[in-house]
């Protein structure tokens, strides 16, 4: 049965590698097209992740989160129940993130430098919408053709290559170590509990009915509430006494 995938985080650090993993997401999928207004929006994008490094400290939060796996894996290493090779695999990809990040003074300062994402942020501080008028030179760099410019933009995005690799690695081990689970919901609710290693919580609801999840999670426990979506018609009668089978995941990697 086809289902729509949820998730969310139960705290600050994961909430911030989350969004951090669609922006890139999303620049990637742009700079693969050659429409002068999606590389337009790349650059958008692009000045977003140069502003959430400038609020965040995106590179210490990773380095403590590789650490912290590192130290994880390197525990479950002689565990006869595990998969050595693919242990192996993945230490050794983070202490080469470890190093790599150990070694970049701020978060994105390669491409702090780059005069065209300087001119871009400017812009946006001051609300402009990158029209020709609010900046001729911007708009000369989209209009310069679409394979120069989109040879910048996958430039720049390989800058911060880094901080996307890390950020999907350390989200892969957090989905690997939460298998889903089928859960029978009870008047649209389901709870579970919970404690601090829990790091992300997955939720599978089939798309044939129209529910969306909303979840609150507290230190001890998580609870879900199916509520009614305004934007597809039910195959069911929204009774809010009815039951509804999910899929349920929490995601803790922690030895």
């Amino acid at each position: 049965m086809e289902a729509i995938s949820y998730e969310f985080p139960t705290n600050q650090q994961t909430r911030k590698f989350l969004r951090l993993e669609q922006l890139f997401k999303t620049i990637r999928g742009l700079v693969e097209l050659t429409d002068s207004n999606a590389q337009k929006i790349a650059l958008f994008r692009l000045v977003e992740i140069m502003d959430f490094f400038e609020r965040n400290d995106v590179r210490g939060e990773l380095l403590k989160e590789l650490d912290r796996l590192q130290i994880s894996m390197n525990l479950l290493l002689n565990n006869p129940a595990v998969d050595s090779s693919k242990l192996s695999y993945f230490v050794t990809q983070l202490e080469k993130l470890n190093q790599v990040l150990s070694a970049e003074s701020r978060a994105g300062d390669k491409l702090r430098n780059e005069p065209m994402i300087t001119l871009a942020r400017q812009k946006w501080s001051l609300g402009a919408t990158f029209c020709a008028f609010d900046s001729p030179a911007i708009a000369h760099f989209v209009a310069s053709g679409s394979e120069v410019t989109q040879s910048h933009l996958k430039y720049w995005l390989e800058l911060i290559k880094v901080y996307r690799t890390s950020v999907n690695v350390i989200l892969r081990l957090y989905r690997e170590s939460g298998d889903f689970q089928n859960f029978i919901t009870q008047n649209l609710c389901y709870q579970e509990p919970i404690d601090n290693k829990v790091k992300l919580i997955g939720i599978k609801i089939p798309a044939s009915i129209s529910y969306i999840p909303e979840v609150s999670a507290g230190a001890h426990r998580v609870c879900l509430q199916l509520k009614p979506s305004q934007w597809k018609p039910s195959k069911l009668n929204n009774d809010p006494h009815e039951s509804i089978e999910i899929q349920f995941a929490l995601a803790k990697y922690r030895a």
